[in-house]
């Protein structure tokens, strides 16, 4: 176990942590000190070893230890023998290159390169199979680390995000690397065709979730795209869920994007939150699942 001081809270939350997914061994909280001060990541393990690794970033307004807790990645990461990291970004949300009326100074980048090689020095993460993944503003700073700092990672996944317009202007992915996506078509907030963010449409720009998948493919040297339609469950759920891949690619591995047929801001597999504002949820994929086990692949 990491040799930490936790405080009162912090000490809580590694407390809730365990208790939410009992069949871990370890929950620990990661202190990082950066030069703009001291920042934390929850970090749940299985095993005792270095592992395989998947950091978790939270969407805004979202902590770590929401996310933890209802992502459904802690679960899956154990069940395949993952470490799971959950960082925390400042004030709850992440510097994720968004032009959005403000320019933010908070290296965010710095602090997740700095939680790479401190989860490497610890024993904690096996440096040559660490994955990303990252729900909506967690899920475009995902897509800045990609351009910025693609080798430290072995694959990628997001939910409910698109490439931020300015970063993927200047973006140089520096190796092939798998990637998978879910996006709802009726996104209130990232919209799926692209353009401007969040429901006044003052939050900067993005891509649209296919320019997205299509860029990663042409680094992943993939070839053309084919669509699959899921099954429809038994349960006749209103949205649809259809399976769009670029393969093969020079990672093994296509890029993958989950296109929720009119499927709103949810985190698929997850219970909806706030239908009625946020749009529709859907059970038919399990995002979480499904991202480790492209990682386990």
């Amino acid at each position: 176990m990491l040799s930490l001081k936790l405080p009162l809270r912090t000490a809580a939350l590694a407390a809730a942590m365990l208790a939410a997914v009992p069949h871990l061994a370890r929950a620990d909280i990661m202190h990082v000190t950066t030069r703009q001060g001291a920042r934390e990541a929850i970090v749940l393990q299985s095993v005792p070893t270095p592992a395989p690794t998947v950091i978790v970033l939270h969407g805004a307004t979202i902590t770590a230890a929401q996310t933890a807790r209802s992502s459904g990645f802690a679960e899956a990461a154990a069940a395949r023998g993952f470490a799971a990291v959950f960082p925390e970004g400042v004030n709850r949300q992440w510097n994720d290159g968004r032009e959005d009326g403000h320019i933010s100074t908070i290296d965010d980048v710095g602090f997740l390169r700095q939680l790479v090689d401190e989860l490497v020095r610890r024993g904690v993460a096996d440096r040559g199979r660490i994955y990303l993944a990252g729900i909506s503003n967690g899920g475009m700073m995902t897509f800045r680390m990609l351009c910025e700092a693609s080798e430290l990672f072995a694959g990628a996944a997001t939910i409910i995000a698109n490439m931020p317009a300015g970063v993927g202007e200047h973006c140089h992915v520096r190796k092939p690397l798998p990637l998978v996506m879910f996006n709802g078509t009726a996104d209130p907030l990232v919209p799926y065709e692209g353009g401007n963010v969040g429901f006044r449409g003052q939050r900067g720009r993005v891509w649209s979730a296919e320019r997205t998948a299509e860029f990663i493919a042409r680094v992943d040297g993939c070839a053309a795209m084919q669509v699959s339609p899921l099954p429809i469950p038994a349960s006749t759920e209103p949205v649809r869920v259809e399976r769009l891949e670029w393969s093969p690619c020079r990672t093994s591995l296509p890029v993958a994007l989950f296109r929720f047929v009119g499927g709103g801001h949810q985190v698929p597999g997850r219970p909806q939150f706030l239908p009625g504002l946020l749009g529709l949820g859907s059970l038919q994929v399990n995002a979480a699942e499904e991202a480790m086990e492209t990682f386990l692949r």
